[in-house]
């Protein structure tokens, strides 16, 4: 049976994880262009170059952001020579972005870049059994419904709010 201070002790781990997951996503990287490239901007990438998104409204969709945030990243990317924009033919209002051969080797390095730290994880983990992994899965959709149900509280108050 587990304790309330193994919560407390996942709980700190997690925390951690989280804030270091977040200094390595604000970090800007060269794919292979020259460029530096923000997360933001090679998610971009990748999104338009899996075809995710291949208009402004897809993206908007798929990231959940306004059409202004989507703008501004298609823009810094079109000014490095990244993504191309048209218009659509049969809809003149929707534009319709693809990658430029720059931008599918932006893409290609991003591809990369996470093969080699999934095989690299892969290789720290390959001694536990899929129980194991399964049974993490679960722990962390867990935690991620909890965290789901704090953010709906966190509009509120708070303290008001909790039931333990």
């Amino acid at each position: 049976m587990i304790t309330i201070d193994d919560v407390s002790n996942i709980t700190e781990l997690m925390i951690k994880l989280v804030n270091k997951y977040n200094r390595l996503d604000s970090k800007a990287l060269d794919f292979g262009t020259g460029d530096l490239l923000y997360p933001s901007e090679i998610h971009m990438i990748e999104t338009i170059g899996k075809n995710h998104g291949n208009t402004v409204n897809e993206i908007c969709q798929q990231f959940g952001v306004t059409k202004g945030a989507v703008s501004q990243i298609v823009y810094k990317l079109e000014k490095k020579g990244l993504v191309s924009k048209e218009r659509n033919t049969d809809f003149y209002k929707e534009i319709i972005l693809s990658l430029t051969k720059k931008g599918r080797i932006a893409f290609e390095g991003h591809e990369k870049l996470h093969k080699s730290m999934d095989a690299d994880l892969y290789k720290t983990m390959a001694d536990f059994n899929k129980h194991d992994l399964n049974n993490f899965e679960i722990i962390l959709r867990v935690i991620e419904s909890r965290i789901e149900k704090y953010i709906e509280v966190g509009k509120k108050d708070i303290l008001n709010r909790i039931s333990i």
